[in-house]
């Protein structure tokens, strides 16, 4: 009862002191940079003294009122505009996003994903199979969000909670049928998903990935198992070394599935029947297949109903994208960047062919991983290109000499720091039975390199160079 009173006076302060709008949402922000004018600014920054910058900052962009924890004197913020002091403001923000949704009598089947690869790929790929079976998806992704395919850009991976929140407004307000979200591990670490229940949560695998920010492989598996404390059912890789040991009683899901490639009995692992009615589909991984077909089975499809919406899948740009050519061999972009995912796509391709690894290792970030990397493409490559891919701040001959660690035979090494022309090197020097691989960048449209956003799509630039290529050689022909 004290927290719905304290929910009512935070609501009647934000209506009384900030300009008409339809959503109470839209009347306030949690984000001091992105203030308009006349909303109220919710400050939730426990440190005294940010929490004041912040309300200082939000004022002069426009802020009407604050809420704060801190009991603060107007000498301190110098400014006549009305503001509230709640202690408990961190415990009640998030009632305030979702007083938009109480009255909604729409209510989407809303998922989940998580996990370090795949989810992205896993995302987008069932929200095409549902699309399939004439359902209105809206999704959340790094490629992307909007009612899908229609998705429009998104900065993040998972972005802020006032953002998550207004994009579930607009799904239930166009009545999509499905809501799917991806949840990194800094947005479900950071709170950018509190408060959403998840019908389903689904995660694909966990593999070291994001140490720089989380210290330790533990506080990374615990931010991603973060999700079953708000799934009514999840589905789990159990497969996955890093979750087969995880005690799932001292989560609040209950309802626990698994998938698996290995065949089973046990009623809780979801597994394909007759798999030879699936088409050979190599450019998908197969664990997100594997979750496509369990949520479908738990909603109740029908098989056949599901392997047709599985065997229409269009391949995911950037993600295992193969590019054909006649004289050139064949290309595959792909967006791995951790260990795993070079385990996998080597594993899921092994021809016997002669193949070349176009590759880097991202800057600021976990570098054990670099050697790592570098050891399984060097046993699977007759030919490496070592080339930048997202350097940031750090020297790009302070990765390479990492990199070059877990590499045996550097004869075999080409080192070419411009990521475009390293791809032009690889498309003049391939041959008709040379399998090639571009690895880590997927279809991100820019380099990060001293701050700066560079701009390059290694989908696009291939693209290109083909299309140039067979121009040229049917003009000479």
């Amino acid at each position: 009862m004290q927290e719905l009173n304290r929910l009512k006076i935070c609501t009647n302060f934000i209506l009384k002191n900030s300009d008409r709008a339809e959503y109470l949402s839209d009347r306030f922000s949690i984000d001091s940079r992105r203030i308009n004018n006349n909303q109220i600014f919710i400050s939730l920054e426990s440190d005294i003294e940010k929490n004041i910058t912040n309300i200082n900052n939000a004022i002069a962009k426009g802020a009407s009122g604050f809420i704060t924890p801190f009991y603060i004197t107007r000498q301190r913020i110098r400014t006549s505009i009305p503001f509230l002091i709640e202690r408990d403001i961190k415990k009640i923000y998030i009632e305030i996003f979702k007083v938009d949704l109480k009255n909604k009598k729409h209510k989407p089947i809303t998922i989940g994903i998580t996990g370090t690869n795949g989810k992205t790929s896993t995302v987008l790929l069932l929200a095409q199979a549902l699309m399939h079976q004439n359902k209105k998806v809206g999704v959340i992704s790094s490629e992307g969000a909007g009612i899908y395919p229609n998705l429009s850009e998104n900065e993040y991976t998972t972005p802020p909670i006032d953002i998550c929140y207004k994009y579930l407004r607009f799904f239930i307000m166009r009545k999509c049928d499905y809501v799917i979200i991806e949840c990194s591990s800094q947005g479900l670490h950071q709170g950018r998903l509190d408060g959403i229940c998840f019908t389903y949560s689904i995660i694909t695998n966990i593999d070291q990935d994001h140490i720089e920010y989380h210290k330790s492989l533990k506080n990374y598996i615990d931010s991603k198992l973060k999700i079953l404390n708000q799934s009514k059912t999840s589905i789990i890789n159990l497969d996955s070394k890093n979750l087969k040991g995880i005690n799932h009683l001292q989560y609040n899901c209950k309802n626990l599935f698994y998938i698996s490639q290995d065949k089973s009995k046990d009623k809780k692992i979801i597994n394909i029947p007759s798999r030879e009615k699936i088409r050979e589909l190599k450019n998908f991984n197969s664990y997100s297949l594997l979750m496509i077909f369990a949520v479908m089975r738990l909603e109740k499809y029908k098989t056949p109903m599901i392997f047709k919406s599985i065997n229409n899948l269009k391949s995911v740009e950037g993600r295992r994208q193969i590019f054909n050519t006649n004289e050139k061999g064949d290309f595959i972009i792909d967006y791995a960047h951790t260990v795993q995912a070079y385990r996998n796509i080597y594993k899921d391709f092994n021809m016997n062919r002669n193949i070349c690894t176009l590759f880097g290792c991202g800057g600021d970030r976990d570098k054990l991983k670099r050697k790592k990397t570098s050891k399984i493409v060097d046993q699977f490559s007759s030919k490496i290109i070592i080339t930048e891919d997202n350097s940031r701040k750090e020297n790009f001959k302070k990765i390479l000499h990492d990199i070059l660690k877990g590499i045996k035979n550097l004869d075999k090494v080409k080192i070419i720091k411009s990521r475009k022309e390293a791809i032009k090197h690889m498309f003049k020097t391939s041959s008709h039975d040379q399998l090639n691989f571009i690895l880590g960048k997927g279809n991100e449209d820019y380099i990060l390199e001293n701050n700066k956003k560079i701009k390059h799509n290694d989908v696009i630039f291939l693209k290109k160079i083909i299309r140039n290529y067979e121009y040229k050689t049917i003009k000479d022909c």
